[in-house]
């Protein structure tokens, strides 16, 4: 299958910049019901859901999963959300943005396992999402028709093991892949099965042919350092943050920016901030002006912020099991959920913070979407 080039409407965080103010956002949703936002979390007796709910944290739905959910991608001019189950996940649900009325359940197919994460195409007709080919161990993209059912169509090498988060670019015709390099199969649960000599990677992968366009590796010196999570800037600048293997004591730097085929340059936080963050980041976006990136780390209860023209830490703030950020409406915002049922609005530049809302019978999971379109 060759997906035919296309001129396509974006949903990462470069679309995200303007969708607030632009005419089609009123293709799929009115203004009324902007922003959403949405998250997989459980309630207090293990039961899985999948939520939509507003800027100021009141639910429109809560449908049911059959299993843990992860993260989550909309589908351009169109009211569907995917969301896909934690690795290793056997499904890939859809539903109706505004009700959370089921649209389409999509399987993995034998051998193979959802790793959490996808994307769709700036047109909302493909939909990537990242994979585990488990008896051989290579990473690879399942391409899926929205238009036919959500039909497998295709599938594509990830350059790599174990991909986990996958992003456009902002010309909307390459895919940027964080493999992990972690080797994993199903049959061992969630246990890492090659450490010792585990690859990880950034892929830039032509959407159309699968071909790798530009790879980085990080310094041989830190072979243990997962990259699992990225965002794609305005200017494709790709923010990627990293999850170590390693010795817990050891202090090494967990973020980074990466662009073209520059080398991924890594940042450090001050040494009592670098070890609150555990050697474990959960999630990364930009906010809405394209120049702060919001970093969890739930391990450490911590959430940083970083500047990107400076490339360097700003600030911390304290959200114990905090991991889902997401852009909030207005630039130099944020908002941010954690396992506590808090939802909650930050301002890093000058300090302020707002709990929207908190249910004591909800534990948020690791990521939160926005969608504006």
């Amino acid at each position: 299958m060759k997906i035919k080039r296309r001129h396509f409407f974006s949903l990462s965080i470069s679309s995200l910049l303007a969708c607030l103010t632009s005419p089609l956002l009123l293709n799929a949703f009115t203004k009324k019901e902007l922003p959403l936002f949405f998250s997989a979390g459980s309630d207090t007796v293990g039961k899985y859901f999948f939520s939509g709910f507003n800027l100021f944290g009141k639910e429109n739905f809560r449908t049911p999963l059959m299993s843990r959910g992860h993260g989550a991608a909309q589908r351009a001019n169109s009211h569907e959300v995917a969301v896909f189950a934690r690795r290793p996940g056997k499904y890939i649900l859809v539903v109706n943005a505004l009700s959370g009325e089921r649209v389409a359940q999509i399987e993995s197919i034998e051998g193979r396992h959802f790793f959490g994460h996808g994307i769709y195409s700036k047109d909302g007709r493909w939909l990537f999402a990242t994979e585990n080919e488990y008896d051989s161990g290579r990473g690879v993209l399942g391409v899926y028709d929205a238009a036919d059912r959500y039909r497998l169509v295709d599938t594509l090498p990830t350059h790599g093991i174990g991909p986990h988060e996958i992003d456009l670019l902002v010309e909307g015709k390459t895919l940027v892949v964080a493999n992990g390099g972690i080797l994993t199969h199903p049959d061992s649960g969630r246990e890492k099965l090659n450490l010792d000599v585990m690859d990880s990677s950034l892929a830039y992968i032509e959407m159309n042919s699968g071909k790798q366009l530009e790879g980085q590796r990080l310094d041989p010196k830190l072979q243990l350092m997962s990259i699992r999570h990225l965002a794609v800037g305005p200017d494709d600048n790709v923010a990627v943050v990293m999850q170590y293997q390693g010795s817990r004591r050891h202090l090494l730097p967990l973020v980074g920016f990466q662009k073209g085929s520059g080398s991924i340059d890594m940042l450090s936080a001050p040494e009592t901030v670098g070890y609150r963050m555990k050697n474990y980041c959960g999630s990364v976006t930009f906010d809405l002006s394209g120049k702060l990136i919001g970093v969890s780390s739930p391990r450490g209860g911590i959430i940083t912020f970083w500047s990107v023209p400076k490339k360097q830490f700003l600030s911390h703030l304290e959200v114990k099991d905090g991991c889902g950020v997401a852009a909030e409406n207005t630039p130099e915002s944020f908002l941010i959920t954690n396992g506590f049922g808090q939802i909650l609005r930050h301002f890093p530049l000058i300090n302020k913070t707002e709990i929207l809302t908190s249910a004591s019978d909800t534990l948020w999971d690791n990521h939160l979407l926005l969608t504006c379109s």
